[in-house]
């Protein structure tokens, strides 16, 4: 019997969906003083203690190296893939009777992508962050991974990207990516001072694996079933702030540090 977990990331109590789909991990546990009842992400070989740069990842480790299931996904407290469970404050949720349907047809699923109209996924990261991040990680790609370049390219010079680290796998892709991932996270990390920013701006490796995911899958597009669905925020999204502060960075040139 194929098994299927989705893991929900939380660092505060929250609602969770009334499924048997859902694995509520709470993420930085070895940075908090407080249990949540949730799974601790630091049991096992774990990265807990680099949760403040690397967010939402940390759980995605943890699953990695410690948790038994044939297919794995990522979502948020308060982000989901839609589907008809019940989510919290009344949305509706993937189950895991989606799960399965989905992934009858797919080898990985990911966000429905955000278009950027008015700028590239490369100049909107170096409007909102620290262009010098992509500068590294762009070296390494072309050094390291030569292969996906091409792939790493079309995505960052497009206009559309999956966000959040959300997705859902078969076991084999997921420990596909999250090698090569962490793989390429724990070399550009010594090459990135992440010390002297904000607390926003520190989440570096959290925002580089979102724009990495984009670029595994875009490399497996010829050999793996690679679709997107549509998710939901739960407490609802704010997209008119978030066009006016993208279109703030854009036009002053720089990103809060």
């Amino acid at each position: 019997m194929t098994t299927y977990k989705m893991l929900v990331a939380a660092h505060k109590t929250a609602e969770m969906p009334n499924d048997e789909l859902y694995l509520p991990v709470h993420v930085g546990h070895a940075l908090s003083d407080t249990s949540l009842g949730y799974q601790p992400d630091d049991e096992g070989d774990n990265i807990s203690t680099l949760n403040r740069s690397y967010c939402e990842l940390t759980a995605l480790y943890w699953a990695w190296k410690n948790l038994d299931a044939d297919v794995v996904g990522l979502s948020h407290y308060r982000r989901y893939f839609v589907g008809n469970a019940i989510g919290p404050r009344g949305s509706t949720v993937m189950s895991s009777d989606d799960a399965q349907a989905l992934m009858s047809g797919a080898d990985v699923v990911l966000a429905k992508p955000r278009n950027y109209y008015v700028e590239t996924i490369d100049s909107h990261y170096r409007n909102g962050h620290h262009g010098s991040d992509l500068d590294v990680l762009r070296s390494h790609i072309s050094e390291v991974h030569p292969q996906y370049l091409p792939s790493y390219d079309a995505v960052f010079q497009g206009r559309k990207v999956s966000l959040y680290n959300m997705f859902l796998m078969r076991r084999e892709c997921f420990d596909e990516y999250a090698q090569w991932l962490f793989g390429v996270l724990d070399t550009v990390a010594p090459h990135i001072d992440n010390d002297d920013r904000t607390a926003y701006q520190q989440r570096t490796f959290g925002y580089l694996g979102e724009r990495l995911l984009n670029v595994w899958a875009h490399a497996q597009r010829e050999d793996r079933r690679v679709i997107t669905h549509k998710i939901v925020n739960t407490d609802g999204e704010p997209k008119v702030q978030k066009a006016v502060g993208m279109l703030k960075r854009k036009l002053s040139g720089r990103a809060s540090i």
